[in-house]
């Protein structure tokens, strides 16, 4: 039964209870797409709307969810100060739906005005279907990627071909893809990448938490055992001392992580300095972060100290 969502609320298409899409809308849709990806992904020429389709086990698509795509000027002056005073890479954390997308978009290009920006673009999300890419990645270049098996190299291969100061990736959410960014930071390239979750979930995630650091135990002596227990507020003679510590293993990729979430498009989470936060999530302690929040009918940001 087609339906939409808005705001958290499903929306039906008909009033007709019975009233399903049948063989013959899917296809008039499907035959008017750029064609679908190995990630089962498709665009419309120019536009920022992303098709996906619901394959059965033969392979036809049975069904279809189509994602707005926007892009909205002046949509990341919340962090002007980070993007255009900093040189430090940024990872935007959130949940599907968090805006994360729309927020790569508006980031694209206002710095592609100062800056060699390249986009990797993972089925055509940010720069939109087809060869000339959407208006909204302003003066950016954009490399479109085969399939996300892809991705990685792609990543690689713009750095060695296109000599760019920034590459804005989309969704990284495979080791390669931690591999391949690691590789491009110690190449002097600054990244402005998004990814699923929040900090704490990344640092839970094995996966992709090589972008900020990675994890590994080690064994500690005695004395820096008692140590770390003091530091830690844990009496030694009431409580068992752990000679175990998990602690980061290298600086992270992102040193800057902005938190977004679906509830509030207008309050970000920024922790500036995200290998100090890891630290203090391994060491069970809470962590610092600025919460800015803006007026969507007025001009002024609103800055906020917390403990996350």
């Amino acid at each position: 039964r087609p339906c939409c969502w808005m705001k958290n609320e499903r929306l039906f298409l008909s009033d007709d209870n019975l009233r399903n899409i049948t063989r013959r809308e899917l296809d008039a849709i499907i035959s008017n797409l750029g064609g679908f990806g190995s990630d089962n992904r498709a665009g419309l020429e120019k536009k920022l709307h992303r098709i996906s389709g619901l394959p059965d086990r033969d392979g036809v698509y049975v069904g279809l969810t189509m994602r707005v795509g926007r892009w909205f000027q002046g949509n990341v002056a919340m962090i002007l100060d980070l993007l255009l005073g900093s040189d430090k890479s940024i990872l935007i954390l959130g949940e599907p739906g968090s805006g994360k997308s729309t927020i790569i978009r508006e980031t694209v290009r206002v710095m592609a005005n100062d800056y060699n920006v390249c986009v990797v673009d993972t089925s055509n999300e940010i720069g939109g279907d087809g060869a000339i890419p959407h208006p909204c990645i302003g003066l950016a270049r954009r490399m479109m990627v085969p399939s996300l098996d892809a991705q990685s190299r792609v990543m690689v291969e713009c750095v060695q071909n296109h000599t760019p100061h920034v590459m804005c990736i989309d969704e990284i959410g495979r080791p390669r893809e931690v591999a391949a960014a690691h590789t491009v930071k110690q190449r002097g390239v600054r990244i402005i990448a998004s990814a699923h979750g929040d900090l704490r979930g990344l640092v839970k995630n094995r996966e992709i938490r090589g972008l900020i650091g990675g994890l590994e135990k080690v064994t500690l002596g005695d004395e820096a055992a008692k140590e770390e227990a003091r530091r830690n507020g844990i009496n030694n003679e009431t409580s068992g001392i752990s000679k175990m510590k998990t602690q980061r293993m290298a600086d992270p990729t992102f040193e800057i992580i902005v938190e977004v979430a679906r509830a509030n498009f207008n309050e970000w989470r920024i922790i500036q300095d995200s290998a100090k936060a890891v630290d203090d999530i391994l060491d069970g302690k809470q962590y610092k972060a600025q919460l800015r929040i803006r007026d969507p009918y007025k001009t002024h940001v609103i800055l906020k100290l917390i403990d996350c």
